[in-house]
């Protein structure tokens, strides 16, 4: 499937559709992926339900993805798959101008009433984004060791080592005492 073939397929039609309530089902798969520029994730299958709502003047989207993704993990830099289950929420207000300068909020949007069609794919994207954890790293086993790439986590141990035996410039001793956690 061609990339603009892919992004149609998250476009609503609201131009002509009667006030009331419609469901929509898409999926985000590798190709998804593939195409959002800057992603970090390489790979998955999220399934998409989209809720509208449409009144006279406004649409309320409610959105519920449940799948796999694919990234890399930040630890051993292997690909690591997990299960993502979470909604999002949209509101659109239909207004008869948008000003120039208005910029759109996260989940309020303000978009001319006589558009043919709502984007719907860098909303899907950044959700999905956003939902992914800070870290992501592979699972501990059932006893409490890394299931990460053993090779990398050796040489990362070796250079831990490596680090602790090096003696430090008095400059920067102090900031070895710092906790992060």
């Amino acid at each position: 499937m061609k990339t603009k073939e892919k992004k149609d397929e998250f476009k609503i039609r609201i131009a002509g559709v009667e006030i009331g309530k419609y469901s929509y089902s898409m999926t985000c798969d590798k190709e998804f992926f593939e195409i959002s520029e800057l992603s970090d994730l390489q790979d998955g299958c999220l399934n998409l339900r989209v809720e509208m709502d449409k009144s006279e003047k406004m649409l309320d989207l409610k959105f519920h993805f449940q799948g796999e993704v694919e990234a890399l993990c930040d630890r051993c830099l292997d690909p690591v798959r997990f299960e993502m289950d979470f909604s999002e929420h949209l509101v659109v207000n239909l207004v008869p101008e948008v000003e120039d300068d208005f910029e759109n909020d996260d989940n309020i949007w303000m978009v001319d009433e006589n558009i043919y069609e709502l984007d719907l794919f860098h909303f899907v994207y950044e959700s999905i984004c956003l939902a992914l954890p800070h870290r992501i790293v592979h699972p501990n086993d059932e006893n409490g060791n890394s299931t990460c790439n053993p090779e990398v986590l050796k040489r990362l141990e070796a250079m831990s080592h490596r680090e602790s035996t090096h003696e430090v410039d008095d400059r920067w001793a102090a900031l070895k005492d710092l906790k992060l956690d």
